[in-house]
């Protein structure tokens, strides 16, 4: 057992529980409500939304059975560069479009599974 890959589906799953919750109450029902916006860039950006969430399930998955499955090093290597992946691309948005770190903080909840799945790799 991978103790390292099991913190990393914890925390990932942890993410996708915010994600759901506050992303919820505070970007979907929101973007959903958006009169303003077109029918199609509004439900197009609503299925994002949820393909985030079926993501990061996923992501969870992987490293739950990388954990428990030592042989599945390739589910661990996929899931680690989806969280680092994942931190990057939030961290780049936040530098081109000079968005204001504090306000733009999905970078900071894939840290401690980034770290985990990395530290787990080279375990």
């Amino acid at each position: 057992m991978n103790w390292w890959f099991v913190a990393a589906a914890g925390f990932t799953a942890l993410v996708m529980l915010t994600h759901l919750v506050l992303g919820g109450r505070e970007i979907a029902r929101p973007l959903l409500a958006a009169e303003r916006l077109d029918e199609v860039p509004r439900y197009t950006s609503y299925f994002c939304w949820h393909l985030v969430s079926i993501m990061q399930f996923g992501t969870a998955l992987a490293f739950w059975v990388a954990a428990v499955k030592p042989v599945r090093d390739y589910l661990a290597l996929f899931a680690t560069g989806s969280v680092v992946l994942s931190m990057t691309w939030s961290l780049v948005m936040i530098a081109i479009f000079k968005l204001r770190v504090w306000h733009f903080p999905q970078w900071l909840l894939y840290v401690p599974p980034s770290v985990c799945g990395v530290v787990g790799l080279l375990a």
